[in-house]
């Protein structure tokens, strides 16, 4: 099956296809743009919006759009929750996932400006006992190179140590255990890679990240309502629910607690407090003529730290990633930064700026990833650049999430045979497996089937279905009914299929 560990999507993995893929179309390169084509693109923003809802189902959709220090648009579509029914507000606030990181690359920026520390300050001088796979790589991985993903850690490091239920300190401490790729040549997208980064700016600020945030960005952009709190976030009224297709029907199924990943994905905000930093973001660091963050420390942000378009598609339009952001070159030859988020417990988001053209966009949604956000700000790019839309950006994107929204029907690469073996006695499988990565898995005998307990004390129980001869399954956290990963016994092991970078199998104690 496809290793769906915890909830969060890296969509940082396709973003070779995500951010700004080239139109079908053949538009002309430089085409000017004025004030009317934006307003026209405006105009039309509702009618995109609710076409796209319509199609896909998604319950609530919050967008804004800022041009020359300006908010120019601001609307709420749909409902919060399915279940309460109550409307959606540019005021009320999303989970923003994967969005978090360009926000969270601002107050990086921030601190930098600041002299708290530097992007190029070796992360094992601000986190004492911080440790990689490699000792040189210990020793020489920079906050930059952790926030442009080009550390050497597997993109989905951490992910299922979080499903489990460890903590943030937890989770970097073991990032020690997983196997690097060649150091500053590979891009591949880390959510904890990331977070030990941000984590270890905090640490040299002297306070939490929560804090930092909030001291360095959100207090003196004036964004009242955003947090990197789970907490704090779980006390707004005005909140949206996270939902998923449930029986063919938009539920709020699950709750997405994103603490342990805070600086990668643990973001809660609104349109308005969005468009608020997508205005401090265009007007290089500055808001309301003070200046927030140091036009260097963010310039170098948004500059290109590595390339994440195939090799083979040399002649395609540069696509790259800077420190927490997108960075393109759009086919009108226009620079684009962007970024998307997802849950697959239940939300979606998008940011996007062209900076020629100080124009911003962000939009927040509340259902599972259907490539609602990313559909919405292409469309909304082309009718502003081209004067229409090229192409039919919601298929698109649906074949490229559809991976993360369609069901497993296989666990360990095998389908379900019509004859399963039946497996060996049950009482043989009881017992306690370990390894350094994992730590302790408990498996026990429950009314005659078996259940494991995973993570800190056993917090995550999960029970196990039969499948064949001694492999089970049981249902990924997190997401829908009808996920499934798989636990195989073989000997005195047991290996479990969503443990990433080939760091499930335990033995038993």
């Amino acid at each position: 099956m496809k290793k769906i560990a915890g909830a969060t999507i890296c969509t940082g993995m396709l973003l070779g296809l995500v951010a700004a893929p080239s139109s079908s179309a053949q538009p002309e390169p430089n085409r000017p743009v004025t004030t009317k084509d934006i307003n026209r693109a405006v105009n039309d923003l509702p009618k995109l919006v609710k076409k796209t809802m319509r199609k896909t189902g998604v319950p609530g959709i919050a967008v804004a759009v800022v041009h020359k220090d300006k908010v120019i648009y601001k609307r709420g579509f749909g409902v919060r929750s399915t279940k309460t029914g109550k409307k959606v507000k540019p005021s009320t606030i999303f989970q923003v996932a994967s969005v978090s990181k360009s926000i969270g690359a601002s107050v990086v920026a921030a601190a930098v400006t600041k002299k708290l520390t530097k992007w190029t300050t070796p992360i094992s001088q601000l986190t004492p006992g911080f440790a990689l796979a490699d000792p040189w790589v210990t020793d020489h991985v920079t906050v930059g190179d952790l926030y442009s993903h080009r550390s050497g850690l597997p993109g989905m490091s951490g992910n299922d140590l979080e499903a489990f239920g460890f903590d943030r300190k937890t989770i970097i401490d073991r990032l020690r255990y997983e196997p690097l790729s060649p150091f500053r040549t590979t891009y591949s997208y880390s959510n904890f890679g990331m977070t030990t980064a941000g984590d270890a700016v905090a640490q040299a600020a002297g306070t939490s990240w929560e804090a930092l945030a909030k001291r360095l960005v959100f207090k003196p952009v004036g964004m009242k309502r955003s947090t990197y709190s789970h907490a704090e976030f779980v006390k707004q009224k005005n909140r949206a629910a996270l939902h998923q297709i449930v029986k063919g029907k938009w539920l709020p199924y699950s709750k997405r607690n994103a603490d342990a990943q805070a600086p990668a994905g643990g973001l809660s905000s609104s349109a308005l407090d969005m468009a608020r930093w997508l205005r401090m973001e265009l007007d290089n660091g500055k808001f309301s003529g003070e200046r927030i963050v140091g036009k260097g420390p963010l310039n170098e942000a948004r500059s290109l730290q590595i390339r994440t378009a195939p090799k083979s598609a040399a002649a395609q339009p540069t696509k790259g990633y800077g420190f927490g952001i997108d960075v393109s070159v759009d086919t009108t030859s226009r620079v684009r930064w962007s970024h998307s988020g997802a849950f697959t417990s239940g939300a979606a988001t998008r940011i996007m700026m062209i900076p020629d053209l100080d124009l911003g966009l962000v939009v927040l949604t509340n259902g599972w990833p259907v490539g609602a956000p990313e559909a919405i700000g292409e469309s909304f790019a082309d009718m502003v650049e081209y004067g229409e839309v090229t192409q039919n950006w919601l298929k698109y994107f649906q074949q490229i999430f559809g991976q993360f929204t369609e069901k497993p029907d296989t666990i360990f690469g095998a389908k379900k045979p019509k004859n399963p073996i039946a497996p060996n006695d049950l009482s043989s499988f009881v017992g306690t497996y370990a390894n350094d990565y994992v730590g302790q898995a408990a498996v026990t005998l429950e009314d005659g089937k078996l259940v494991m307990r995973v993570g800190p004390n056993g917090v995550t129980r999960l029970p196990l279905r039969h499948w064949d001869a001694n492999t089970f399954y049981y249902q990924s956290v997190e997401m829908p009914p009808g996920f499934y990963t798989g636990v195989r016994f073989e000997g005195q092991t047991l290996e479990i299929e969503e443990i990433n970078s080939g760091l499930g199998t335990l033995t038993r104690l």
